[in-house]
């Protein structure tokens, strides 16, 4: 009970903990409040476009903001945009430009319209979340906020194709004044997209209905919805007032603001943006608590079994021992075969020193994001910095498969140390060549550059390749691990053979425990990576999974290891590790039902794009699981056989 409760009290500060890492800027009456468009993006293709690769109204001066790593990477790209919005100025109807669309143009725009693309602004560093009115199905009209990332560009109505060619902007302020001067903050971003019918001269937002309409809007009864409460809850879109705007040559752009004060104050601003809603919060805290006690349950019975278990074997060995030395029987009698170096000691090394590459990586992004200094207002922050983690976490991959090396007895420690520097970044990265080389034929902006691609080569070659020979030299400059007991010199004859189809089979189901505790936070995970309108940030709750993750692989990788073992098979190496391993299998396999369920790409590089990335994922997860069983196994094996005696 006291562990359960330290738990909660764990979950409660790391899901409340925020540290949104920029300074607030204050406004005054009248100071220009700069706004950003960013990008075209869709759940159905997961192929981001530049914003004004549709025919959408340019500012004179096109500027771009500046780029980290990840937003180049993720094609998160913002550039200037022509709307002018001023601290509570209101603007009732502003023309922006009349744009003339070519044939292919508009083919863009169908095709976008077809696909479910939405646009994606920001205002003060906050999304440009979705404005709606909406009513109940008993006519009780309602206004309402429907916090995402992004607003339709457009809608498809009987066989005709409609452009949202007026933006409602709604920015929310909060008051700072005081008595010598007034001060105010951005604390929401709202936008309303609206299709107009412009002709001419007459501008649709300039006639009185309209203005009518924006006060309408005003007086409604304002209401927070999340993602899910649009599927719960039984609204339908309000009535349009004017004909909407058919998708044609000619498009005139227009757009209107107004400011509404609020009491959230500037740190919560990013609170409503957030993917969990009070409902699936509290489903949450449930199921994550819930599994967590499993595991833990489970972790204390496998602890005293095998302690009590092995320990009274140990005691009766070595009174017995004594007495006769060819008294062994079990896990005892293969102590001179338990640390033959295994087969392809190469390849090992370099897996387990990747994975402790990897998992370091990991450790560290999730506790920078649990600080908060990650968080969805530094864009592209979590994928630069783990980037560079990855980077310089190689001298920790040297040394580590160094050291397995030369204890194997490896004799070609520079092939050790060159597959250990290529061998997975050379894998992701090929992965990720072919499937921006499919980005780059569809003309998306999420496409890195070549300038791009040749700063990732000049961290892997000029950053971490040196870092692991660094490592690897370290590593060999020390003694080799001494083993507790001493290697025959003729190979013992397995007499287990006939069951090792079993034993495997036994060690892939039992991988499925390290996958089942990652199972609810990764359904989260997945909706957030391939829902681009969604964010994630409940990083304390996935640091702790992560956590149960490590502790779940290193004992299931110990119970079939001493199974193993006890069946006096010594192969005990590859097992250790693909049983935890194994794992990987299963989040594959995921990745698969989940696209079949939740996915409908309209693609082949979609579909290839989204296979290549769970691929690296599923390979990443494996590396973790499995290196985190492999280390606890080998302590685990050096601690059981130092406590006997040996000749």
């Amino acid at each position: 009970m006291v562990s359960l409760g330290l738990l909660v009290l764990v979950l409660a500060v790391s899901y409340g903990f925020y540290l949104p890492g920029v300074m607030p800027k204050d406004y005054e009456d009248g100071e220009k409040i700069e706004l950003y468009v960013n990008k075209l993006d869709s759940s159905e293709t997961q192929l981001p476009f530049d914003y004004y690769y549709l025919n959408f109204c340019k500012p004179n001066n096109l500027e771009k903001k500046g780029e980290n790593l990840g937003q180049i990477l993720s094609g998160d790209r913002m550039e200037t945009s022509p709307y002018e919005v001023f601290m509570n100025m209101n603007e009732d109807c502003k023309v922006l430009c009349t744009r003339t669309n070519s044939n292919s143009k508009i083919e863009n725009f169908k095709w976008m319209i077809d696909n479910q693309y939405e646009a994606s602004w920001v205002m003060d560093n906050l999304p440009s979340g979705l404005r709606m009115n909406l009513r109940y199905s008993d006519n009780q009209n309602v206004r309402a906020n429907y916090y995402q990332d992004g607003f339709p560009i457009g809608y498809k109505k009987e066989n005709r194709y409609f452009v949202n060619n007026h933006a409602h902007i709604v920015v929310k302020v909060h008051n700072l004044s005081d008595d010598t001067n007034e001060k105010w903050r951005v604390v929401g971003f709202l936008v309303e997209p609206i299709s107009l019918a412009n002709e001419g001269e007459n501008i649709a937002c300039k006639d009185q209905k309209f203005k009518n309409y924006l006060a309408y809007t005003k007086g409604l009864p304002e209401k927070d919805l999340r993602p899910d409460d649009i599927e719960n809850q039984p609204f339908t879109y309000e009535i349009e007032v004017f004909y909407p705007q058919v998708l044609e040559r000619d498009l005139t752009f227009t757009y209107s603001v107004s400011f509404e004060e609020s009491p959230v104050k500037w740190a919560s601003r990013w609170d409503v943006y957030l993917y969990f809603g009070k409902g699936n919060a509290e489903v949450h805290w449930l199921s994550i608590i819930n599994s967590f006690a499993m595991v833990l349950f489970l972790s204390g019975m496998v602890a005293h079994i095998l302690s009590k278990t092995i320990s009274r074997d140990i005691s009766s060995y070595n009174e017995r021992a004594e007495l006769n030395a060819d008294t062994d029987s079990g896990w005892k009698q293969i102590k001179g075969e338990i640390f033959r170096a295994p087969g392809y000691s190469g390849i090992f090394s370099v897996l387990v020193g990747s994975g402790v590459q990897v998992i370091g990586m990991g450790v560290l992004t999730l506790v920078f994001a649990c600080l908060g200094f990650l968080s969805p207002a530094h864009r592209g922050g979590l994928l630069t910095t783990m980037l560079l983690l990855f980077v310089f976490m190689g001298v920790f991959a040297g040394f580590t498969s160094s050291r397995l090396y030369k204890m194997f007895g490896g004799l070609h420690w520079k092939s050790n140390t060159v597959g250990t520097a290529f061998f997975v970044p050379g894998v992701c990265f090929c992965v990720f060549f072919v499937v921006n080389l499919l980005i780059w034929g569809e003309e998306s902006s999420g496409a890195v550059p070549f300038v791009s691609l040749l700063v990732l080569l000049v961290l892997w070659f000029g950053i971490s390749v040196p870092l692991v020979f660094l490592g690897s030299a370290i590593g060999y400059r020390k003694t080799a691990i001494e083993n507790p007991c001493k290697v025959n010199k003729i190979p013992k004859p397995l007499s287990t053979l006939q069951s090792s189809f079993k034993i495997n089979a036994i060690c892939v189901m039992a991988g499925s425990l390290p996958f089942g505790c990652m199972f609810i936070e990764l359904s989260y995970l997945m909706k957030s990576m391939w829902h681009h309108t969604l964010f994630y940030y409940l990083f304390g709750f996935l640091f702790l999974c992560f956590l149960v993750l490590l502790i779940s692989s290193a004992e299931v990788s110990i119970l079939m290891t001493y199974i193993l073992l006890c069946r006096e098979d010594y192969r005990w190496w590859w097992l250790s590790f693909g049983v935890a391993g194994s794992s990987g299998v299963y989040l594959f396999g995921y990745s698969i039902l989940y696209y079949l369920t939740e996915l409908n790409f309209t693609r082949v590089s979609s579909v290839v794009l989204y296979f290549g990335y769970m691929l690296l994922g599923s390979m990443a997860f494996a590396l973790i699981t499995g290196t985190a069983g492999f280390l606890a196994t080998f302590v685990f094996v050096r601690a059981i056989y130092s406590l006997i005696k040996v000749d």
